[in-house]
């Protein structure tokens, strides 16, 4: 485990996996995770990449898992953040540590949001992107988005006002989550332009000067991360070298994937190893 100072100073826990001695690489990735996830979701892929040539940094946003306060009622975390200040440090960390090596990161959901939320983003080669979208509710799955808004705008809104945060863990569903970032995801569910939004309440953005290459990936059966959704991400990145993929089911083949799905060791010879082909290039 390593402590890594955020932008502000408030410490986040990290883990640094070392690449392997024999075959490694110029390279550090950085993973950022999932809205309500553990670092721990990405052990397997981390290790997968380290065994591969690369150093691999893992870390859980401030209010999630290992970098939550004891108390989290009352504790003040947005998403936005998570980019700024914590994404920053990260990025800021890797550079100090690693100076001579390339920055690329995989972003995970809101992890691929972020990315856009730093200046800092300036200092990344190569990013992919799976199943980031802007929590825009009309751009989810048709069978599946009542549901979904049901959850995310009505259900975590109502238990989070009740608590100070959101319960996840006691609930079963995944961490705890700061009562920004609900508050912030809420704010979200019926604006498609949520550059324009953020800009309006005086969050600047910094997708258009990342000039990283960039692959946005999707999964035929996320209900979340549909291609419209991803889409709008992806356009944001307008000065990136990038492309977007669909991952047919049939491709692989499976039956089933989802918004988390991908990181599961079944798919170490086919989804990872199509990654790492990505990342070589870079």
């Amino acid at each position: 485990m390593i402590s890594i100072p955020a932008k502000d100073g408030y410490k986040l826990a990290g883990k640094l996996y070392p690449a392997a001695s024999n075959v490694e690489k110029d390279k550090v990735l950085v993973i950022n995770s999932a809205t309500a996830v553990d670092k721990q979701l990405y052990h397997h892929y981390a290790t997968f990449m380290a065994k591969n040539g690369y150093h691999v940094i893992t870390y859980d946003y401030r209010g999630i898992a290992a970098s939550r306060p004891k108390k989290l009622r009352g504790f003040s975390a947005s998403f936005t953040d998570w980019g700024k200040k914590d994404f920053s440090g990260v990025l800021e960390f890797t550079k100090k540590e690693f100076p001579d090596f390339k920055i690329i990161t995989l972003g995970h959901s809101i992890g691929g949001t972020i990315i856009g939320m730093t200046e800092k983003n300036k200092e990344i080669s190569g990013i992919i992107n799976i199943g980031a979208q802007t929590a825009y509710y009309k751009d989810w799955a048709k069978d599946q988005k009542t549901k979904i808004y049901f959850l995310w705008h009505i259900f975590f809104p109502m238990i989070t006002k009740l608590y100070g945060y959101f319960p996840g863990k006691k609930l079963k569903m995944l961490e705890d989550i700061p009562k920004g970032v609900i508050d912030q995801w809420h704010s979200r569910r019926k604006i498609t332009d949520m550059n324009t939004q953020m800009k309006a309440k005086g969050i600047d953005l910094f997708y258009d000067s990342c000039n990283a290459k960039l692959l946005t990936l999707g999964v035929e059966d996320d209900p979340i991360g549909t291609e419209k959704a991803i889409k709008r991400i992806h356009d944001l990145f307008e000065a990136s070298d990038k492309e977007m993929q669909i991952i047919k089911l049939t491709s692989v083949p499976i039956d089933k994937i989802g918004h988390f799905g991908f990181f599961s060791r079944k798919f170490k010879d086919t989804l990872w190893h199509k990654t790492l082909t990505w990342y070589d290039t870079i």
